[in-house]
């Protein structure tokens, strides 16, 4: 049996997509991940998650291909379902499809404008940063706890080999599911405009202090600012 961690995580991802009418993509998709259910829009279809073919042979050879160990839940995240898209807070996963997630994966560790590769730094790509567009998501397999799971960073491409470029965002896998869990069930609170009454600030406010409240050490600590700019501003 999966973690809830992880299975909670993704299902309320895939629903909060759903309640946005936001699940369709453009371009190619498996057979088997098409929705026809939902009208194409020009060059945009449905899509649909289906249950995920990744095996465990498949991830014990591709972290001997990697030479480092993925965190224990990400494992049984890319064996849950097959996706296109999930939140896009902060985190935006690389797409996980049933025909190429293997490429996906290693194309994400490749990053031009950094000296070396992400993987000779112990960085294990999974994503991109969503809110500056400044880089890759990633484990940091230099900050991995007793149980295998590691902290989660970005790399900004603007501050390469100054102590700026590597940015913690949650000091676990485990909390980042925890946290986004939090993201895809509400509104989106870590977004702010201007003219929002007080009752729909009051209530940002207290959401926000929720995601804090889930990893004090990392979201709620170091990367405080990074995901509540606007309530710290």
């Amino acid at each position: 049996m999966l973690n809830p961690l992880v299975t909670n995580y993704v299902d309320a991802a895939i629903e909060q997509l759903r309640r946005l009418e936001l699940i369709m993509t453009p371009g190619k998709l498996p057979p088997e991940m098409r929705d026809d259910s939902v009208p194409p829009s020009n060059d945009w279809r449905g899509w649909k998650p289906v249950p995920s073919t990744v095996t465990n042979e498949d991830l014990d050879a591709m972290e001997r291909e990697i030479g480092l160990k993925f965190p224990p839940l990400y494992r049984e995240f890319l064996q849950y379902k097959h996706f296109v898209d999930l939140t896009e807070r902060g985190v935006q996963f690389e797409r996980h499809l049933s025909d190429s997630w293997r490429e996906t994966l290693r194309n994400a560790h490749r990053q031009p404008w950094l000296n070396g590769t992400l993987l000779d730094r112990g960085f294990i790509a999974f994503g991109r940063e969503t809110f500056m567009d400044a880089g890759p998501v990633c484990f940091d397999t230099n900050r991995r706890d007793a149980g295998g799971d590691c902290a989660v960073v970005f790399l900004d491409h603007e501050w390469v080999d100054t102590d700026k470029e590597v940015n913690l965002i949650f000091t676990s896998s485990a909390k980042m599911f925890e946290c986004l869990t939090l993201v895809a069930q509400n509104k989106d609170f870590l977004y702010h405009t201007a003219g929002e009454d007080d009752h729909l600030l009051s209530w940002k406010r207290e959401r926000l202090a929720e995601f804090f409240a889930i990893d004090p050490q990392g979201a709620g600590g170091p990367a405080r600012e990074y995901w509540g700019n606007w309530i710290e501003s």
